[in-house]
């Protein structure tokens, strides 16, 4: 088995890290960068490239593989423009030229380019492409993949991942630890803008507001279940996907504390967890600010951590076998399986929750009534 661990840039991570069991490859971006990221950065972490080269010398001196994310879902067709295009390769000179092991890639053109101009990096594919089907693996397969991250929605459907497994021959991994919701709505619209605002051309300079988890984080509070539904895969349940020949997983949460990315590194290196399951997953904390310098008149706001739910993992035992036969994409709407099982092993304060939704339901008022543009005291109501 292996797992694929972010890091946050924490030197502190590296050692702890190559001691554990399983073998263990780090990934990683800078915030903000010319092809940019689909996915939460680290807070206050101002790494420059050659702070970038350092780490990743670091990582390799300790016996870790380093993966380079370039996931953003778009590039909104700069990569056609003829400046912006010479960046781009003297980007990838750059990675390639401080000995990063792979990328991981959303954009099928850089799949090839990368294939074609660098053919050193191995080429992941992100779960941003939404791989869910044996036509895309063997489609990414052909145009050069060597390993893909499957959409983390296909998790628990055995009979799509053995289909998909059998497939194709490259990696396959597996998102293991993520909170998003089922079937989110949001998905498309999160990845999007965070690929925007963290590119380094972006006309807006970062400017982003996370609406997506300020979203995701209401219904799953509104509606506790949706923290079962979410994809996650617990620890002890890892066999089930290397019965079916899987046996690399991905650990999510770049923007996670160091305390946290190991603990859940050790978490599924060693296949056990006694406790909280909510303590090894990847819990966003809505944000509304920016990545780099941001627009003038938009307000920014600091939103608090979500309250802490306690889902007892070892009341889980035998959880993910339901999903062997069901059909959740079509069987979802007339089935309480999960919201039986929340009863039994998810606790909360619902004061706490209560007050939180209530919070969170007052910022998207005031982001779909536009008051969140009003730079000063007694400014319109209305955007011009």
């Amino acid at each position: 088995m292996r797992l694929l661990v972010p890091t946050n840039w924490d030197p502190a991570l590296i050692e702890p890290l190559s001691r554990l069991e399983a073998g263990i490859e780090l990934y990683g971006v800078l915030a903000t960068s010319l092809i940019g990221t689909g996915g939460s950065s680290p807070d206050n972490v101002d790494m420059v490239q050659g702070q970038a080269e350092e780490y990743v010398k670091r990582a390799h001196a300790a016996g870790l593989r380093f993966d380079y994310l370039l996931n953003a879902p778009s590039m909104s067709n700069m990569e056609w423009d003829e400046n912006t295009h010479r960046e781009l390769l003297e980007h990838l000179e750059w990675i390639s030229s401080i000995d990063v092991d792979s990328v991981t890639v959303t954009i099928p053109y850089l799949v090839e380019l990368i294939k074609r101009q660098f053919p050193r990096l191995k080429i992941r594919i992100s779960t941003i492409a939404h791989v869910n089907s044996v036509a895309r693996a063997r489609f990414f397969e052909l145009l050069g993949a060597d390993s893909i991250n499957l959409d983390f929605n296909v998790n628990r459907d055995f009979k799509t991942l053995e289909a998909i497994r059998s497939a194709v021959s490259c990696e396959i991994i597996i998102l293991a630890n993520n909170l998003c919701l089922y079937q989110c709505p949001y998905e498309y619209y999160h990845h999007d803008g965070l690929g925007h605002a963290s590119q380094s051309y972006n006309p807006v300079n970062g400017c982003y507001v996370d609406y997506c988890t300020i979203r995701c984080t209401l219904d799953r509070l509104r509606d506790v279940s949706q923290n079962l539904k979410c994809r996650w895969v617990r620890p002890e349940d890892l066999q089930a996907y290397e019965g079916i020949g899987i046996e690399v997983f991905k650990i999510s949460g770049r923007a996670m504390s160091s305390e946290r990315i190991l603990n859940a590194a050790a978490a599924y290196s060693s296949g056990h967890y006694q406790g909280n399951l909510h303590d090894i997953l990847n819990v966003l904390t809505p944000k509304i600010g920016f990545i780099n310098a941001g627009l003038p008149g938009l307000q920014s706001h600091t939103v608090a951590p979500p309250p802490k739910l306690h889902i007892d993992n070892q009341a889980l035992e035998g959880f993910v076998d339901f999903f062997r036969k069901q059909n959740c994409l079509s069987e979802c709407h007339r089935c309480d399986y999960c919201r039986k099982m929340a009863d039994k092993v998810i606790q909360f304060d619902r004061n706490e929750v209560d007050q939180y939704v209530a919070m969170l339901t007052e910022v998207l008022h005031s982001l779909s009534g536009s008051s969140m543009f009003e730079a000063e005291a007694g400014a319109s109501k209305h955007l011009p």
